[in-house]
C-alpha cells in the first residue's frame, strides 16, 4: 500500500521553528510585499469565500476564508484556510478589525484587498458562495466522504435541530408546513460516524461550519469539506474520461468513457472538461477570465489523472493548513472583540512557503 503523507497545521517546536524560518525569509532580498508579489510561474491561486448569508456577493459572515493554489502541470493543490478571527488593519477603522469584516461591508472584492494589503499577496481573483449554493454543488458532486467523531456527528445533528426550530417560526407564520419541515430534518440527520463517513451538501456544510469547541477546528473541518469536494470533482471527471499521455499510452478499456491525451489535448476535449466543472462557475459569484477559468480546469485534471496512475483518492493529493500562526494562542481583545493580534510579515512568508514551495 502506497503511503501518504498529508500536511498538518504546525504546533510547539515546529510552529516557533516555522515563525523563525517565516521571519529570516521576510529579510532575504526579493521577498514579496503587495505591491510586487507575483504567483510563481506554473501556478494558479483565488480566493474562496461561502458566507452565511443569501447572496453570493455579500453577505452574513465570510465562514470560509480559503486561498487555493493549484499548479497546472504538477497536479497539486493546497487550500491556505485564514480563521476568521484574526485582527487585521483596515482602512477607515480606528483599531483593527477581524478577518470577515471587509467581506460584510463590500463583499469579495474588499475581503480581496484587505488581504492582500495585510498579508503581502497580490491575489487577483475569487470565487463567492453562499452556504446553499455551495451545498447544491457539493449535491451536484455527490457529496463528500469525511472522518467524522462521535461527538462531531452529535454537534451535527444538534446544530440540525436549532435549525427546525428556526423553521418552525415559519410554520406558524403559514410560510412552511409542518410536514416538509419534520422531513428536511428526518433527511439531514446523520447516523453514521468514523472515517469516510457521506454527507451530503448540507450535512457537508454544517460539519464545516461546527464550532463547539474552537474556531481553529472548525476552520479545520472546513478545509476536510473543500479539499473532499476537490476529490468528489476529480472523481466525476475519471468516471468520464479516461487520461493518458504520449508515455502512458491510451487505456485498453475504456467504459464508456472519453479518451483525452493531456499532451495532444483539443479544444473539443477541453470543452468536454470544462462542462465537467461547470457548475462551479455558474453557482459563484466570481471575477474569473476564461484564461483563469482553463488553469483551474486543467489543474483539476492533472489531479484526477495523477490519482489515477497512483490509485489513491484524489485527497491525498490535496494538501491544507490553517493559519494565522497564531491561531491557537489565547484570543487577544480589541475595543471588546475577541480575535488574535498577528504578525503580518511571519505569516506572510508562512503563507507563500505553504502555497508556492
Amino acid at each position: 500500500m502506497k503511503e501518504t503523507i498529508r500536511r498538518k497545521p504546525h504546533s510547539g517546536r515546529a510552529l516557533a521553528a516555522l515563525t523563525a524560518l517565516a521571519l529570516v525569509l521576510c529579510l532575504l532580498p526579493g521577498f514579496s510585499t503587495a505591491e510586487n508579489a507575483q504567483t510563481p510561474q506554473g501556478w494558479v491561486d483565488f480566493l474562496l469565500i461561502c458566507n452565511e448569508g443569501m447572496n453570493n456577493d455579500k453577505g452574513n459572515a465570510g465562514n470560509t476564508l480559503m486561498v487555493v493554489s493549484m499548479n497546472t502541470m504538477e497536479g497539486k493543490i493546497r487550500l491556505l484556510m485564514f480563521t476568521w478571527d484574526t485582527f487585521v488593519d483596515y482602512e477607515g477603522y480606528d483599531v483593527p478589525q477581524k478577518l470577515d469584516m471587509p467581506y460584510r461591508n463590500n463583499g469579495p472584492e474588499e475581503a480581496m484587498k484587505v488581504f492582500n494589503h495585510n498579508f503581502g499577496t497580490n491575489i487577483e481573483y475569487f470565487i463567492s458562495l453562499n452556504y446553499l449554493n455551495l451545498a447544491e454543488l457539493i449535491d451536484d458532486y455527490g457529496g463528500v466522504n469525511v472522518d467524522i467523531s462521535r461527538a462531531e456527528r452529535n454537534a451535527l445533528n444538534g446544530m440540525v435541530a436549532s435549525k427546525k426550530e428556526q423553521l418552525l417560526t415559519k410554520v406558524d407564520a403559514g410560510f412552511l408546513t409542518q410536514a416538509l419541515v419534520d422531513a428536511l430534518a428526518k433527511e439531514y440527520y446523520l447516523t453514521d460516524f468514523g472515517p469516510d463517513t457521506h454527507l451530503n451538501g448540507l450535512q457537508a456544510v454544517g460539519f464545516g461550519w461546527l464550532q463547539y469547541d474552537s474556531v481553529y477546528n472548525c476552520c479545520e473541518r472546513d478545509a476536510k469539506v473543500i479539499g473532499n469536494f476537490f476529490e468528489s470533482c476529480g472523481s466525476v471527471i475519471g468516471q468520464k474520461i479516461a487520461f493518458y499521455t504520449n508515455e502512458t499510452e491510451c487505456p485498453e478499456v475504456l467504459s464508456g468513457r472519453r479518451p483525452i491525451n493531456l499532451d495532444e489535448m483539443t479544444e473539443d476535449d477541453y470543452a468536454f472538461i470544462r462542462e465537467q466543472i461547470a457548475p462551479i462557475f455558474q453557482k459563484s459569484f466570481n471575477n474569473l477570465t476564461e484564461d483563469k477559468i482553463r488553469d483551474i480546469t486543467l489543474a483539476i485534471t492533472r489531479v484526477a489523472f495523477k490519482a489515477s496512475r497512483q490509485g489513491v483518492d484524489i485527497f491525498d493529493a490535496v494538501e491544507t493548513m490553517v493559519l494565522p500562526l497564531e491561531a491557537k494562542n489565547e484570543y487577544d481583545i480589541i475595543a471588546g472583540a475577541k480575535g488574535h493580534l498577528v504578525d503580518k510579515e511571519a505569516n506572510s512568508a508562512a503563507i507563500r512557503e505553504f502555497l508556492f514551495k
